[in-house]
């Protein structure tokens, strides 16, 4: 069976292998603020962008393994670029972050293969944790802790 991501209703706590989309939430003074945010990641990473509008954030909280223990392969891109098409979202806001290593270890052309499908993005390396996303005081969409 193939890699899915399926949506769900929850973009504060948005679990592995699912994904959500939220109204952008404003910063408070210089404090980005999560509009998206995922379960705690221990080898997972997350893909984020804006959409067209600017007006909604969308988080995608992807496991290095998918439903059936099989590691993310490059076919399981087409399915993460899928979701963002049928978001519309703005490639040039796309952001990754989490735990890129794990990824860039077990997977490598899988991640490659990623990161140039969503036009080579800035990517945040973290250690395990919980992150998300949100729009910093200048509009621009950066990590959360």
């Amino acid at each position: 069976m193939a890699y899915q991501i399926e949506p769900c209703t929850t973009p504060l706590a948005i679990p592995e292998r699912r994904w959500s989309a939220n109204a952008n939430v404003a910063p408070i003074g210089d404090e980005t603020q999560p509009t998206v945010q995922f379960t705690a990641f221990s080898s997972c990473i997350g893909i984020c962008a804006r959409n067209n509008d600017g007006t909604e954030v969308i988080g995608i909280h992807l496991s290095l393994y998918d439903q059936d223990g099989t590691l993310f392969a490059s076919a399981d891109v087409a399915t993460v670029t899928t979701i963002l098409q049928d978001w519309n979202y703005d490639i040039d806001t796309v952001i990754v972050l989490g735990q890129t290593s794990a990824w860039q270890a077990s997977a490598p052309q899988a991640y490659q293969d990623l990161l140039a499908a969503l036009d080579n993005p800035d990517v945040y390396p973290f250690g395990d944790g919980q992150y998300g996303a949100g729009l910093n005081d200048g509009d621009v969409l950066e990590p959360t802790y």
